[in-house]
C-alpha cells in the first residue's frame, strides 16, 4: 500500500501515518504475504494441463457447475504431470509404472520426503491448502483420535495438545506464530496423530444421493483407506459419473484412478454398495464423508 498526502499539516500527517501503520498491521495478519496463489507448490506441467482440461466428460455428460473459489473448483483445476508419468513414493521410488492401466494421471503435488502424507493425510493436505490459499484460516481444523478438534487458530496462538489417555487438553507452550513454517508443523502433528479411522468416526456421514465434489470415502477397519471425489458429471437422465483420486501407504504421489483403460470416469449408477475401483480394498458407500 502506498501513502500519498498533499498539503497536510504536521498533526494531520502524524494521524495519517498512524492510520496507515494500523491498516498495514491488520493486512499482514489477515492476509500473510506468503499466500500467493491457490496452489502452494511449484508446477511441473505445461500451463493449463489440469484435471478439467485433460479429462472431458463422456459423450452425453456435462460437468456440474461449480462456483469459483470453492473446494470443487480448486480440485477440478489441480494441475497434472504429463501423460505416462509413473507414480512415485515419498523416497522417489516408482510404485506404479507409466504403463499401469489403473493410473489415469498423476498430480504434480510434491510428495518427496513427506512420509506421513499417506492416503487420508494427503486428502487433508488438499483441504488445508485450499483453505489456506483462500484465506479461510478460521476454518482450518482437523480431528485427532477420540474426536478432539485441533484448530489452526489455537495452534498458531501457541496452544498445543496434551494427551491424558484418550482425553486431550490444550496447553500454552509456544509463542504465537502464523507463519507457513508453523502451519507445516501443525499439519505434521495432524498427520502423525490421526488416521483413516479418525476420519471415519469424526466426520459427518453423507448419503450417496447427496454426493458432492470434495467428498471422500473412508474404509473402516485396521487396513483402512481413503479416496477423494475430484469431479462430477451428469447426463439428461440423471446418471452420474465421477473422477476419483487417492494416495497410498507408504506415502506416494496423489493420482487419479482409471475405471477402465483410458477411461477415468466411474459410473455411480453401477456402484450399488461400493465403487468399482481398480484397487484391492473395497470402498463402501457407508464410509462417504465430508470435510466440515
Amino acid at each position: 500500500m502506498k501513502l500519498i498526502i498533499g498539503n497536510a499539516t504536521p498533526a494531520l500527517l502524524l494521524i495519517f501515518i498512524f492510520i496507515f501503520e494500523i491498516i498495514n498491521s491488520i493486512s499482514a495478519i489477515c492476509f500473510p504475504q506468503n499466500v500467493k496463489s491457490s496452489y502452494q507448490w511449484p508446477h511441473n506441467n505445461k500451463p493449463g494441463e489440469t484435471i478439467k482440461s485433460r479429462f472431458l466428460p463422456p459423450n452425453g455428460y456435462t460437468r456440474i457447475k461449480v462456483e469459483n473459489g470453492t473446494f470443487a473448483h480448486y480440485l477440478r483445476n489441480l494441475s497434472l504431470f504429463a501423460d505416462d508419468t509413473p507414480v512415485k513414493d515419498y523416497r522417489g521410488r516408482i510404485t506404479k509404472s507409466k504403463k499401469d492401466s489403473t493410473v489415469a494421471a498423476v498430480s504434480d503435488y510434491p510428495i518427496k520426503g513427506k512420509k506421513l502424507e499417506q492416503c487420508m493425510d494427503i486428502l487433508q493436505r488438499l483441504w488445508a491448502e485450499y483453505l489456506w490459499s483462500h484465506h479461510q484460516f478460521e476454518k482450518i481444523s482437523f480431528y485427532l483420535p477420540g474426536g478432539f478438534l485441533l484448530k489452526w487458530h489455537d495452534w498458531k496462538n501457541g496452544l498445543r495438545p496434551k494427551f491424558h489417555g484418550i482425553k486431550v487438553t490444550l496447553l500454552k507452550s509456544a509463542r504465537s506464530d502464523s507463519s507457513r513454517k508453523n502451519f507445516e508443523e501443525y499439519l505434521w502433528e495432524i498427520f502423525y496423530r490421526s488416521n483413516t479411522q479418525t476420519a471415519y468416526f469424526a466426520y459427518p456421514k453423507i448419503e450417496k444421493k447427496n454426493l458432492q465434489i470434495g467428498d471422500f470415502i473412508v474404509k473402516k477397519g485396521k487396513r483402512g483407506h481413503a479416496v477423494l471425489i475430484l469431479d462430477l458429471a451428469i447426463d439428461d437422465f440423471g446418471n452420474k459419473v465421477v473422477l476419483i483420486g487417492h494416495g497410498d501407504t507408504p506415502a506416494c504421489q496423489f493420482y487419479l484412478l482409471n475405471y477402465k483403460k483410458d477411461n477415468p470416469w466411474f459410473p455411480l449408477n453401477q456402484a450399488k454398495n461400493h465403487l468399482p475401483l481398480p484397487i484391492k480394498k473395497k470402498m463402501f458407500w457407508e464410509g462417504l464423508r465430508r470435510f466440515n
